[in-house]
C-alpha cells in the first residue's frame, strides 16, 4: 500500500441505526458518545475510587458500549482489516511521528529553559499513572496491552477519529486526523495537573502519537489490530520500568522507536521506488509530446 493512497472515509465507520446519512441524527449521536467518553474518563479526576476493576468498566466499558449502541458494528468488523499493511504502517508512522514529537519536545523545553525556568521543574515530578507497585505493575503490563491498547484505540481511534471521517467527508483527513488526536491528548487531563505549563511536552508526545495511530487507521482502511498493538505495548514499556528500573522501560521505548524508524525508512525508501518505477513506465509518446 503507499503511504498516499486514500481510504475510503465513508467506510471507516458506521452511521448510527435508522440515519439515512450525515445528517442531524448523525451529528447528535457522535456528540452523546464522545460527552459520554469524556464524562466517563474525568470521573476518575473527580476525586471518586472505583477500584481497579469498576475503575476499567466505568473509564473504558461504558464508553465502548455507547459507542456500539449508537455507532454500530462496523468498527469491529474492520478491526483486522489489511493486518500485514497495516503493521507496516503502523511501526513506520510510529517511527516518525514519535521523532517528530521528540524534536518538537525539546523545542519547547528550549523555550520554556528560557521564559520559565521554574516550570521546567515540574517535570521532575512523578507521573501519577506509574505510582504503583511493582507487584501490581506487572499487572498493569497485561493490562496495558490486552485492554487499554484495544479499549483506546477502539475509542479514539475507531470512534472518535472515524466518526469524524464520516461527517466531515468534505475534509481532509489529516486535519481531521489532528483534530482527533487533540481531543485524545484532551482525555489526559492530569498531565495538565500534575506538570502545568511543563505538560505541553507531554501533550505533544500524546498528539503525535494520535496522529501514528489514526494515519495507520486510515491508510489500512479501518484496521485497529495493529494501532491496539503498539499502544499496548507503548503503555506496558512504562509498566515494565516500574516493576524492574527505569532504564529497563526506557530501553525498550528506545527499541520500539528503533524498529519504528527502520519501518518508516523502509516505508520511504519503498514510495521512492514506486515513483520511480511510474516515471519509468511514462509511455514514449506522451514524453514526445511533452518535448518542445
Amino acid at each position: 500500500m503507499r503511504i498516499s493512497d486514500r481510504a475510503d472515509q465513508s467506510s471507516l465507520s458506521e452511521s448510527p441505526p435508522n440515519n439515512g446519512g450525515r445528517g442531524s441524527k448523525e451529528k447528535k449521536s457522535y456528540v452523546i458518545a464522545l460527552i459520554i467518553i469524556f464524562a466517563c474518563v474525568y470521573s476518575q479526576y473527580l476525586g471518586f475510587h472505583f477500584g481497579p476493576i469498576f475503575g476499567v468498566l466505568i473509564v473504558y466499558g461504558i464508553p465502548i458500549l455507547a459507542i456500539t449502541l449508537l455507532w454500530g458494528t462496523t468498527i469491529i468488523k474492520k478491526y483486522f482489516s489489511k493486518t500485514f499493511s497495516a503493521l507496516k504502517l503502523g511501526l513506520g508512522f510510529f517511527g516518525g511521528f514519535t521523532v517528530l514529537g521528540i524534536l518538537v519536545s525539546v523545542a519547547i523545553l528550549y523555550f520554556l529553559t528560557i521564559y520559565d525556568p521554574a516550570a521546567v521543574n515540574l517535570l521532575d515530578r512523578p507521573n501519577p499513572v506509574l505510582n504503583v507497585s511493582p507487584e501490581f505493575a506487572w499487572v498493569m503490563v497485561g493490562v496495558s496491552i490486552l485492554v487499554v491498547g484495544p479499549a483506546e484505540e477502539y475509542i479514539f481511534r475507531g470512534f472518535m477519529f472515524g466518526g469524524l471521517l464520516n461527517i466531515f467527508r468534505n475534509r481532509h483527513w489529516v486535519t481531521v486526523a489532528f483534530f482527533s488526536s487533540l481531543m485524545f491528548a484532551a482525555v489526559h487531563l492530569y498531565y495538565a495537573v500534575v506538570y502545568g505549563i511543563a505538560s505541553l511536552i507531554q501533550f505533544t508526545d500524546l498528539v503525535a502519537f494520535g496522529m501514528a495511530m489514526a494515519a495507520t487507521y486510515y491508510l489500512s482502511g479501518g484496521n485497529l489490530f495493529v494501532p491496539s498493538l503498539i499502544h499496548g505495548l507503548y503503555d506496558a514499556t512504562a509498566f515494565v520500568g516500574v516493576a524492574t528500573s527505569m532504564d529497563v522501560g526506557v530501553r525498550l521505548r528506545g527499541f520500539m522507536l528503533l524498529i519504528g524508524i527502520i519501518a518508516g525508512i523502509l516505508l520511504l525508501i519503498q514510495r521512492g521506488r514506486r515513483k520511480d518505477k511510474g516515471s519509468h513506465n511514462v509511455p514514449s509518446q506522451a514524453v514526445e509530446s511533452s518535448t518542445p
